[in-house]
């Protein structure tokens, strides 16, 4: 289940406990007094044991399945309070605590439309709940719907203008449409109304940190973890301004810290992997001359151009695929590069090609490129090539979102039209001493590799590698019928173990389906003297030796701009 708490903080993940009702069949005081004391005082095992004593006698009575579903709701049992829950709204069908209780629990499990259904029947029978008019809000913003998430905040806040998270879902919804100033108004106001406020702290560093404002970013970082020192995001937006000050060290401490807390968090292990190497691989080159994806390319470039057909590459690097979709017939290729050092080099390579026109290279980032001004109409076809050696580091899923929104005429062809993250466990002898220290001339260098980053890329192609398990996919994003990539995902994959040997990691690569028919894979086991991507590993702690018949857990995880992948074991 996606962990909302990690941006919201509007929803109370533990209900109060329910207040005493008079009505005929209920259980006497004194047990709606014990059971409301066991939950203040934490007694659980016996709250539940109470809570099902007291459904059992006055099974027709909404209070004991209450206390029952508010014990599963605060032990995090989501599903088990279900029951309870919908056995409530039976009993007591205009309850609005517990339509609102039902709603959170069905938000949290994702299930958005039922928990949509349940605030409006608690609005209906009290159009002034806010809470009710915020959770609405969440959903909305989880849909992506932002301006009907705004329009739900600004409710809440109208019936309670002293509501902090509501000022707070307002801000993050804020940041989400760019307008930066108007988010930090909103959390300014939420820690106006709850200076105590850890998560507004930690969305107002954001903020400022976005607007380019870090010493104030770094004070409403500190201030978040003054309040709340386990909190993970603000230990990693300190991380994050180490790295910027160019501080390893203190970077590398940070996200230490984070992982400390939260060892599944995918942007402290990035940053992490970041701050003990950091350096700028020289890719260009090998890929400008990786013959076998330069023909993936080609093939499908080939296959989609027609006559008086507009093209639009993102990432121009050299020119190279703008200058094949010239000389395939493009009428028009628009292309562009971020990085203006290589815009610059890049529209003298296509001049001196003979390609200028139809290629017009803009040094900008795509997603600031105006129709209009910087290019006169919308394109018939994307290509790009903006996938790093993990797939996502590159920001191919923001990219490709905004092309299609404001770039691209409906049905446009992009190329590649789809793509996954592969892997497999490896080993071998030859890669393992180029990943990992052991015993060298009789002396233990072992300890070396805990300042070793666990995420390393293979950048020979002479290595014997060994793959234990069959190829599988973990990820899967088809460019052409998605709008909307989700901002982060995980899963736990079961992968039979096909070879025995020494695993020493998890290797990832690309596999792009360019159209229908031209498909490009740097898959490990195929040699390529070139390369345009490196293979991805993530190096285990320790070997561990697996055979036939055992199955590994992996763990994998992105959140857009990186994914990761744990070993859990073997079963």
């Amino acid at each position: 289940m996606k962990k909302l708490k990690k941006r919201f903080s509007s929803r109370r993940k533990t209900p109060p406990p329910m207040q005493k009702k008079q009505a005929t069949g209920q259980p006497p005081d004194s047990v709606i007094n014990e059971i409301i004391s066991l939950f203040h005082a934490g007694e659980l095992e016996l709250l539940e044991r109470k809570a099902r004593e007291a459904v059992r006698l006055w099974p027709t009575h909404p209070f004991g399945w209450k206390a029952l579903a508010n014990l599963f709701i605060k032990l995090g049992r989501l599903e088990d309070a279900l029951e309870p829950l919908f056995t409530c709204r039976q009993l007591a069908p205009d309850d609005i605590q517990i339509l609102n209780n039902l709603g959170i629990v069905l938000l949290e499990l994702r299930r958005f439309e039922e928990a949509e259904v349940h605030f409006q029947q608690a609005l209906v029978r009290s159009p002034n709940y806010f809470q009710a008019h915020n959770n609405i809000g969440i959903i909305n913003m989880e849909r992506g719907r932002f301006a009907e998430a705004v329009e739900s905040y600004r409710q809440a806040l109208a019936l309670n203008p002293d509501f902090a998270e509501a000022h707070n879902n307002l801000g993050n919804c804020l940041k989400e449409l760019g307008q930066l100033e108007e988010a930090e108004t909103s959390y300014r106001q939420a820690l106006a109304c709850s200076a105590n406020f850890a998560a507004a702290h930690n969305n107002l560093a954001n903020v400022l940190m976005e607007r380019g404002e870090v010493v104030e970013a770094e004070k409403s970082f500190e201030q978040a973890l003054s309040l709340d020192p386990k909190y993970v995001q603000a230990h990693c937006g300190l991380g994050d301004i180490s790295l910027k000050r160019g501080k390893w060290k203190d970077a590398a401490a940070r996200f230490r810290r984070c992982l400390e807390l939260d060892p599944s968090w995918v942007k402290a292990h990035d940053g992490l992997n970041k701050a003990l190497g950091f350096l700028t691989p020289m890719w260009h080159v090998p890929m400008m001359n990786d013959q076998i994806r330069n023909e993936a390319y080609h093939l499908a470039l080939k296959n989609a151009i027609r006559p008086a057909m507009h093209v639009l590459e993102i990432g121009t690097g050299s020119g190279l695929l703008a200058m094949m979709s010239a000389r395939l017939g493009a009428e028009k290729v628009t292309t562009c590069e971020a990085v203006v050092e290589i815009a610059e080099v890049a529209a003298k390579i296509v001049a001196d090609n003979g390609y200028t026109p139809p290629v017009t290279v803009i040094p900008k980032i795509s997603t600031k490129l105006e129709v209009g001004s910087d290019m006169e109409e919308r394109a018939d076809l994307l290509v790009s090539e903006i996938l790093s050696s993990e797939f996502l580091g590159e920001g191919v899923l923001s990219s490709i979102e905004d092309a299609k929104r404001r770039l691209l005429k409906p049905g446009a062809r992009i190329i590649p039209a789809r793509g996954s993250i592969q892997f497999a466990l490896f080993g071998g002898a030859d890669i393992e001493r180029n990943m990992r220290v052991g015993e060298v001339h009789g002396f233990d260098l072992s300890k070396f590799n805990e300042i070793v980053p666990a995420k390393q890329y293979v950048s020979r192609n002479d290595l014997n590698i060994e793959l234990l398990t069959d190829d599988s996919s973990a990820f899967f994003f088809d460019f052409v019928e998605t709008e909307k990539f989700p901002a982060s995902e995980e899963k736990s994959l079961e992968v039979p173990v096909r070879q025995a040997g020494r695993c020493i990691g998890i290797i990832q690569w690309v596999r792009l389906e360019m159209d229908d028919a031209v498909v490009f894979e740097n898959h490990p086991l195929v040699p390529n003297p070139a390369s345009a991507w490196q293979h991805c590993v993530y190096v285990l702690p320790e070997p561990v030796d697996v055979a036939p018949g055992q199955t590994a857990e992996i763990a994998a995880a992105h959140n857009r701009d990186t994914p990761w992948f744990f070993f859990k074991g073997l079963k």
